[in-house]
C-alpha cells in the first residue's frame, strides 16, 4: 500500500479520518490509493515516497500470415 503524510489541508491543521481511525497533520499513513485520491485532490493528504509503478501489458504475439 502506498504511504502518506497527513498535510492538514488548506489551513495546516485538519486531520482526516481513514477507516474509523483518526490522524492529525504530520503522521504518516499507508492507505489504499482509491480510498484516498480526494484526499490527495484536496491536499489533506501527501504522497511520500515512489509513485506506484504501472506495468504495461504484453503486447500481442501477431498473428502468422
Amino acid at each position: 500500500m502506498p504511504k502518506y503524510k497527513v498535510t492538514g489541508g488548506q489551513d495546516g491543521t485538519s486531520g482526516v479520518t481513514i477507516d474509523k481511525k483518526w490522524y492529525a497533520p504530520g503522521e504518516t499513513i499507508e492507505a489504499v490509493a482509491t480510498k484516498v485520491r480526494w484526499l490527495v485532490e484536496q491536499n489533506y493528504l501527501a504522497a511520500i515516497g515512489k509513485a506506484p509503478v504501472k506495468v504495461a501489458a504484453a503486447p500481442a504475439p501477431e498473428e502468422a500470415e
